[in-house]
């Protein structure tokens, strides 16, 4: 290939990762997910090491459609962004681009299909997440413009379904049989998150989605009531499905570090002035829980199996390797704070 044909790859592939978004939700949608695949694996007592080409597979299954997401969101949101005077990034190009981006994506997503149609329930969870995508953007149905319908579609979709698929993929790989009390608790803590993730981007953007005419549950409801919902239902749902996975997940390592977010958080609100918030956007904010699922929560998973398992201690450093600006943002956080976790200590004593 000349050094002109591999520069226009580059370019395209450029362009693909803008249109994508992927800087926008490789770590923050992904190492939930992966986390869960960790402590599935745990639980199980299958070693990360053995289960590398499911993590592989993983990867592969979850970039597309989160890819497709994106464009499709973009796709279908042209005509209210432009009402809106916000930037799209699929407004202007020509009807063979938009089809090849959007139909890229499909054609991975088929092929992981085809790979697990002999698992009817993760070729299904599976189907369920694309499925979820496109009821929420596409019209006639476009669940997005119709209030609380659209905000089941998008959790499923960004987290439920994914989840799901992450935690079946293990059973599916080594071949054991399929827990019901820890499906459910996956199931309820990645179903909460996702309505409280969502929550929190409608009210983020209700503002352009009322100039837009877009009938987002933000939009439809009086923004108070969201929040009461998601501080008096969603929040203690997730900490209920929470619970259940460190119940079960048989290592205290998750518990312990949820103690370390804990106190971080405190120096963050005391220290910094930040604001911890549920749903709701304010200045110098940090979503409650979120770094403890970004980063501590798979760390926790990931050293117990380790210990565990000796040769999983490289999974550990890939994980790093792939996923490293969430931790290096909380690293910093608690070296900027480390005189005054020292002050909690010398108090303590």
């Amino acid at each position: 290939m000349t050094a002109s044909a591999t520069g226009q790859v580059r370019a395209a592939f450029g362009r693909l990762r803008t249109v994508s978004r992927s800087g926008e939700w490789w770590e923050y949608k992904l190492v939930p997910i992966f986390a869960i695949f960790y402590a599935t694996a745990l639980r199980t007592g299958v070693s990360l090491w053995t289960l590398w080409p499911a993590a592989l597979i993983l990867v592969g299954a979850l970039v597309p459609g989160a890819a497709y997401v994106s464009m499709l969101n973009d796709l279908t949101d042209q005509e209210e962004d432009a009402a809106a005077g916000k930037h799209n990034r699929m407004a202007g190009r020509p009807i063979w681009q938009k089809a090849f981006m959007i139909m890229l994506p499909l054609a991975a997503g088929t092929a992981f299909a085809i790979l697990w149609r002999h698992d009817l329930p993760l070729l299904l969870v599976y189907l369920s997440a694309w499925a979820a995508y496109s009821l929420y953007s596409i019209p006639p149905f476009r669940l997005k413009t119709r209030g609380f319908a659209g905000v089941l579609a998008d959790a499923c979709g960004a987290h439920l379904f994914p989840t799901l698929t992450a935690m079946l993929l293990v059973f599916h790989q080594a071949g054991v049989e399929r827990a019901g009390a820890w499906t459910a608790a996956v199931a309820l803590w990645s179903l909460a998150y996702g309505v409280r993730g969502i929550f929190w981007h409608q009210l983020l953007d209700i503002e352009n989605d009322r100039a837009a005419g877009v009938g987002t549950f933000a939009c439809r409801s009086n923004p108070e009531r969201l929040i009461r919902l998601a501080r008096y239902v969603v929040f203690p749902t997730e900490l209920a499905g929470l619970a259940g996975i460190l119940c079960l997940s048989r290592t205290l390592l998750p518990a312990l570090l949820l103690l370390a977010y804990l106190v971080l958080a405190q120096r963050r609100v005391v220290r910094w002035a930040m604001n911890a918030v549920l749903v709701q956007p304010q200045p110098r904010y940090f979503i409650i829980l979120a770094d403890y699922y970004d980063v501590f929560l798979p760390l926790a998973f990931l050293v117990a199996s380790a210990v565990a398992h000796p040769l999983d201690l490289s999974i550990l450093v890939i994980h790093i390797a792939l996923f490293p600006n969430r931790l290096r943002m909380v690293a910093e956080d608690m070296w900027r704070l480390r005189h005054s976790f020292s002050r909690i200590v010398s108090s303590d004593a």
